[in-house]
């Protein structure tokens, strides 16, 4: 165990006292988390973006097709600098590179943090190390993403951004804050909420004038957005159960509530264990940012209390849009931060055993639950008893064992590198429909065809279709247009919707039963409503029309337009 320790303190201080090994070390993490996590083209959250970008650089893409009208109501510029890169036929490639850079900066974002609250160079290596692994908060999101998105990209900015602020930079905390407003606002508005909340309790040292000074300085760098904002839909305060009920029951439930579903309870109980272990750790701390960090602490957990308001007795629009407990990443960064810094400190100052520090770092490194730390951290405080090492490694290993499980069990890891759209059957099929088929053919494709790791039709094949069930993850942002949704997939999947219990896992299975409970004659007449061309089934399930193309899961049929 000293052995074990000294290697850490040793490569600790070279990577202190060496640029060049400091950054081999964020290269190392960054490549690490890519293997580790994986990543996919087209999949997840991008499969609204990539079909936005598109219909951005080519605006004969998708006619007719009203879920591409969203795009107007996602407030950010930052995929408009790919639209050469796409019309150059460069966007894969250049969207993962840009990716890797993204991980690389926040890597030496979150070290710099480190440096500045802590200045010790065993918990800054620790600090990278620890973040190599994935680590869940609130609401299930982890500090690294599997694909290019814009919260991923802003991330690193505004982790300097925060540490500009505490290095009292204040003017450049807050036009960093500004320029990233510009593209992905909801990330900015958590830190954003901590400077003012932070700069409000510590008024009397800040200053009005100056605080006004700095969201001067915010404004004129976030213009651009705000403009595009202020000129399109007014911001709504008002309530709005119709749309909200049907979003969260639908897709998006993790995003509002705590404890409705089993998984949700599981996370939210990782959530408030971040905050006993901040706590926790702030109390053996002693330095000059822990008042500023304590206010932002508080900030977040006002920001969780109004999520709880919000989607228990009044969802307004305009916080539900929000995303607010998206706040919970931020509860994650600065908990373990603080932990890190406590544990090497208990071990520096002979208050744990080595055994006992190892213990504890392995918890910290590989739980992706904070639970699991926090309970581990309890069985070695409070139990004394010989037996408290062998407790607590039973107890990690069960743990660890069952949230891998639930992992595998749900289709949640997949660590494999699609530079590129996923192939496979699917993928044939929209390959099929992009190159013989006209721009303004409409499909009805299956509204459940879609996970976290598979590409959307929309994606790969550019073509129009009625309605999905992930286009809630959209229409989030645009509740004007969840009646539209509710109509089309109340045809393409009649009964579905009234059995949504936010269980999203289950949701796709019901959505499945009900597509393929549509008959021969119903695909018909949805033709006719919808104006549309082909229908993609599944190939198990056969249907009185002319094939156009088959492969080994899929078959296409023609809809006869004369219908």
């Amino acid at each position: 165990m000293k052995r074990i320790l000294s290697v850490v303190e040793t490569l600790s201080l070279s990577v202190w006292n060496s640029t060049f090994y400091r950054h081999l070390l964020f290269f190392v993490a960054s490549f690490f988390v890519i293997g580790s996590m994986g990543y996919y083209f087209g999949s997840f959250d991008q499969v609204v973006h990539i079909p936005f970008l598109k219909k951005f650089a080519d605006p004969s893409l998708f006619p007719n097709d009203y879920f591409l009208d969203l795009r107007q109501y996602h407030y950010s510029f930052f995929w408009f600098f790919f639209i050469p890169l796409y019309r150059a036929g460069i966007l894969e490639i250049s969207m993962f590179i840009i990716y890797g850079i993204a991980i690389y900066l926040t890597f030496w974002a979150l070290w710099g943090l480190s440096k500045t609250l802590f200045n010790n160079p065993v918990t800054s290596f620790l600090t990278v190390l620890t973040f190599s692994m994935p680590h869940l908060s609130f609401a299930a999101f982890p500090i690294f993403e599997f694909s290019l998105l814009n919260r991923t990209f802003v991330l690193p900015f505004l982790l300097i951004a925060i540490n500009l602020y505490l290095k009292k930079k204040y003017i450049f905390s807050f036009l960093i804050l500004g320029l990233m407003y510009n593209l992905h606002v909801i990330s900015v508005n958590f830190v954003l909420f901590f400077f003012i909340f932070d700069s409000i309790i510590r008024i009397k040292r800040i200053g009005v004038r100056r605080l006004l000074v700095h969201l001067i300085f915010f404004i004129i760098a976030a213009l651009p957005v705000l403009i595009w904002k202020f000129n399109s839909t007014p911001v709504g305060f008002a309530a709005d159960w119709n749309w909200f009920l049907t979003m969260s029951n639908g897709m998006l439930e993790h995003l509002f509530y705590f404890n409705s579903q089993f998984y949700l309870s599981l996370l939210t109980l990782g959530g408030i264990s971040l905050l006993i272990l901040f706590f926790i750790a702030k109390r053996n701390i002693s330095n000059q940012f822990n008042s500023v960090i304590t206010n932002f602490i508080y900030a977040a957990i006002v920001v969780l209390c109004a999520v709880y308001i919000t989607s228990t007795f009044y969802p307004s629009v305009i916080i539900i849009q929000s995303q607010i407990i998206r706040v919970g990443l931020y509860v994650l960064l600065f908990s373990y931060l603080y932990f890190i810094e406590y544990s090497v400190k208990l071990v520096k100052n002979n208050k744990i055993s080595l055994f006992y520090f190892s213990i504890l770092l392995i918890a910290l490194i590989f739980s992706l639950s904070p639970l699991i730390l926090l309970s581990i951290w309890l069985v070695l405080k409070f139990i004394r008893s010989k037996y408290a090492y062998l407790i607590s490694i039973i107890l990690l290993g069960g743990f660890l064992s069952f949230i891998f499980y639930l992992i595998l069990k749900l289709g949640l890891w997949k660590p494999e590198i699609h530079i590129f759209p996923t192939q496979g059957a699917l993928y044939d099929v929209e390959l099929w429909a992009k190159n013989n088929t006209q721009k303004d053919a409409i499909f009805i494709t299956p509204p459940h065809g879609w996970w976290l790791y598979s590409p959307e039709w929309r994606v790969v094949a550019e073509r129009s279709t009625v309605v999905t069930l992930y286009d809630l993850l959209e229409i989030a942002f645009a509740p004007d247009y969840i009646n539209l949704w509710k109509n089309r997939f109340q045809d393409i999947a009649p009964g579905a919707m009234e059995k949504f219990n936010g269980n999203v896992f289950e949701n796709f299975k019901i959505t499945k039963q009900a597509y393929y409970s549509l008959t021969t004659n119903d695909f018909k007449r949805l033709a006719k409503k919808y104006n549309v061309s082909y229908l993609l089934v599944e190939k198990q399930y056969t249907y009185d029309l002319p094939v156009v193309y088959k492969n080994n899961d899929y078959t296409l049929y023609k809809l006869n337009p004369s219908f």
